[in-house]
């Protein structure tokens, strides 16, 4: 009778880990093009506060209102770009937040080559020197695009959203 109830009990174990583990993995966003996790580039303050369950406003100051940061709580090295009242931009700066094609911050700019192939526009950096360059994808509708941030071989951060956002080089500067 025991080795029953101890198998049982070691398979609702195993249950009870699947079930933690897939829960923890849904909770890991993945960067696209257009947006990352349920947050569309283009959405408003209204927009992402509810999705994302945030008190997000705009900034009391009007001079800074144009464009600002704002920082969800639950989610790591993500920073979202508010432009003119709507997101345009999300920037990624650490670890554990891959692109849809599974490129994260820490990796080789060779593997993002490789990856991305010929779709992927390199510039040298502004600031690095020669050690770092612009890695670039623009989408197939020329709207959205992804850059990497590189130096020294590695992606040190990136940003998705509008096109025209991305190429920001000091964020809303």
């Amino acid at each position: 009778m025991f080795p029953m109830i101890t198998r049982r009990l070691g398979l609702l174990a195993v249950v009870a880990i699947v079930s933690i583990s897939s829960s923890l993995a849904s909770d890991v966003w993945v960067v696209r093009e257009d947006g990352v996790g349920p947050v569309k580039i283009g959405m408003t303050l209204p927009q992402l506060n509810t999705v994302l369950h945030e008190k997000f406003s705009m900034p009391d100051n009007k001079d800074e209102q144009g464009c600002f940061y704002v920082d969800p709580a639950k989610h790591a090295h993500i920073l979202f770009m508010i432009v003119r009242g709507r997101l345009a931009r999300i920037d990624v700066d650490g670890t554990g937040v891959p692109t849809a094609e599974g490129i994260q911050v820490g990796d080789s700019e060779k593997r993002a080559r490789q990856v991305y192939g010929p779709r992927m526009k390199v510039a040298p950096h502004a600031y690095t020197g020669p050690e770092g360059h612009y890695l670039t994808i623009r989408s197939s509708n020329g709207q959205y695009g992804i850059r990497f941030e590189t130096d020294e071989g590695k992606i040190k951060a990136f940003y998705a959203g509008r096109f025209e956002a991305i190429q920001y080089i000091e964020g809303c500067e």
